[in-house]
């Protein structure tokens, strides 16, 4: 399946769970409806265990009990063994809260300042040393361009990956030569973990021994985390889940880099337990004084998601404070985050997701998982995915007109098929199809428009936009982006509109770009005077999907289609008012 060169998350759509609204705790005080809420965890989680899309450990607990702790899926799938709740897995940039703590744990000692300059470690290794400071790296405004395994453009092939032979941290560092600066250290937030690797560095070179090594006794061993370490050698193959990529359907065993490439930003790995005291500990005063607590968890500059503090992501949830960090690397992601008030610690691992490039959608999982345990924790109402019933009976073998075009469902002994006939779209991709005429008399106004950015015409865009896209278009940036967005989509073959003003959005348009290599949803809004005032790339369009697709009945009066396992949001057909629907992320169907 093809998509949008920026649709690189995967946006779901999940069925309603009935009934649940569970018991769960206040904004003042937890629940002792704890049996409930481990029944409704068992329920969410086992529907995803149930569609493969997660394979993991999740805890929850509340002050110093567990509240729900359950595991899923195969530690090895190779040997089914399956995973534990001792199952030791890779954090990825959750190791950020590790290395940030052991900077703050040098500062209180009187070892370092936060304002000492990067020049007074590395004399000359970037060309603003001397403004750099360690609270500059701890809270990623350092303004320093290089990275490792991240690209600011997106551009892969400038991406600088990790390598299967170790690096020495001396190496690392000075990898880039000189490094340079695109922005005043202090200025702006930019995510990187350069930062964090220069971090580790400096924990080296005052500490006297090697960054695990100094983790390890300075915390580890304190608070018997046993089952946390640096680098995947140092892990006890017994307890360690192995990685896979290839999430949902396929096990891939990703090809391996040496952790220490990640130094300070990534390469740990952990066990829900061990990542629990660690959170419980740090909260309670147990690892750092309350003065350096506080400094670890300030808001130190405001990022797209909220607020950055020292290697942990500052927000709320549920009108409570909440302290969290995620990590993705090859075939793991994790989630680590707590409730500081309501001593409340939800942790989240899996060693099965998408290939590298695709990290993002399993980070989109994890995320959402921890959206129905907010729910569920706070008694609202959750959603899992759908999962049969017994005792199903649906027959709707039959050819079908589905939105103009023509769709066979032929029903088997272990599933449903829906067959798109002859030249139909795939049934995940017909909404994008229709053919939608606007009864107004601006719309071939729209119409020209479409055309104009099909061809590449941004005079034309440049005369029917507002003040700020005429600037975007004089200034040549809006092609630029244009092309860096689409990129090569050769020649221009025709448009169609698959959404028009309605009650809901009553000022935009969605239209179908057609090119020769190439197709590109595109979003169009307007002013009240007619004048277009944004343009974005359509994340949930897509196209030239699989013609078969399966469908799982889930009751009498519903079918679930997994778009998840083929790259695309769910879907459903459903039995309402005597009338089969086809309902997808786009829009609803009748059967007919």
């Amino acid at each position: 399946m093809r998509t949008t060169i920026i649709s690189l998350i995967a946006i779901f759509l999940f069925s309603s769970c009935s009934g649940s609204n569970p018991a769960g705790i206040s904004a003042t005080s937890p629940s002792q409806e704890v049996e409930s809420i481990r029944v409704h965890m068992d329920s969410l989680m086992k529907s995803y265990d149930y569609h493969g899309r997660f394979s993991g450990t999740v805890l929850i607990a509340h002050k110093d009990s567990v509240w729900y702790e359950n595991s899923f899926g195969y530690s090895n799938f190779e040997t089914k063994v399956p995973n534990t709740n001792n199952s030791v897995y890779g954090i990825g940039s959750v190791t950020k809260q590790f290395t940030a703590t052991a900077i703050l744990k040098l500062v209180q000692e009187g070892k370092i300042n936060l304002s000492d300059k990067l020049s007074s470690f590395f004399p000359e290794l970037c060309e603003t040393g001397d403004e750099i400071t360690i609270h500059n790296l701890l809270s990623m405004n350092s303004g320093i361009n290089e990275d490792f395994s991240r690209s600011k453009t997106y551009d892969i092939d400038n991406v600088i990956f990790p390598k299967a032979q170790p690096i020495s941290t001396h190496d690392l560092v000075h990898y880039f030569g000189k490094l340079t600066s695109d922005s005043k250290p202090g200025k702006k937030f930019d995510y990187s973990n350069m930062n964090y690797i220069l971090l580790a560095a400096i924990i080296e070179q005052v500490g006297g021994q090697n960054y695990g090594a100094h983790l390890k006794e300075t915390f580890w061993q304190q608070l018997g985390m046993e089952s946390t370490d640096f680098g995947i050698n140092k892990i006890d193959e017994d307890n360690l889940s192995k990685p896979y990529t290839g999430l949902p359907t396929q096990f891939e065993t990703p090809e391996y880099w040496h952790d220490s490439w990640v130094l300070g930003a990534g390469g740990a790995f952990s066990s829900a337990q061990d990542l629990y005291h660690w959170m419980y500990n740090v909260n309670s005063l147990n690892v750092l004084d309350s003065t350096h607590t506080n400094k670890l968890f300030q808001k130190h500059i405001k990022d797209d998601r909220g607020h950055y503090g020292y290697g942990w992501q500052i927000g709320s949830r549920k009108g409570n404070k909440y302290y969290h960090h995620g990590g993705g690397t090859l075939g793991y992601v994790c989630e680590a985050g707590f409730y500081p008030e309501l001593d409340l610690y939800v942790v989240v691992l899996t060693n099965h997701s998408h290939d590298l490039l695709e990290i993002g959608k399993s980070v989109q999982v994890v995320n959402e998982i921890n959206r129905q345990i907010d729910n569920i924790l706070f008694g609202e109402p959750y959603k899992k995915l759908p999962v049969p019933q017994c005792n199903i009976n649906i027959n709707l073998n039959n050819n079908y007109n589905i939105a103009g075009f023509e769709y066979a469902i032929n029903h088997n002994e272990k599933s449903i098929e829906i067959v798109a006939v002859d030249d139909s779209p795939s049934i995940l991709d017909m909404a994008f199809l229709q053919d939608l005429i606007h009864d107004d008399k601006s719309f071939k106004k729209v119409q020209k428009l479409a055309e104009a950015f099909g061809n590449e015409d941004f005079r034309y865009v440049r005369k029917k936009a507002e003040l700020m896209l005429k600037v975007l278009v004089s200034t040549n940036k809006l092609a630029e982006i244009w092309t860096e967005i689409t990129g090569d989509k050769g020649e221009f073959l025709g448009y169609n509109f698959y959404q028009i003003p309605n009650e809901k959005y009553k000022s935009s348009y969605k239209v179908r770009l057609v090119h020769q290599n190439k197709e590109v949803g595109l979003l169009l809004t307007f002013n009240k005077r007619g004048k277009m005032k944004g343009m974005h790339i359509d994340k949930k369009f897509s196209y030239d999907g699989p013609k078969t697709i399966e469908a799982i009945g889930i009751n009498n009066n519903l079918l679930f289609i997994d778009g998840f396992k083929y790259g695309y949001p769910d879907a459903h057909i459903e039995l309402i008012d005597g009338q089969w629907v086809v309902q997808t992320i786009a829009g609803e169907f009748i059967l007919e």
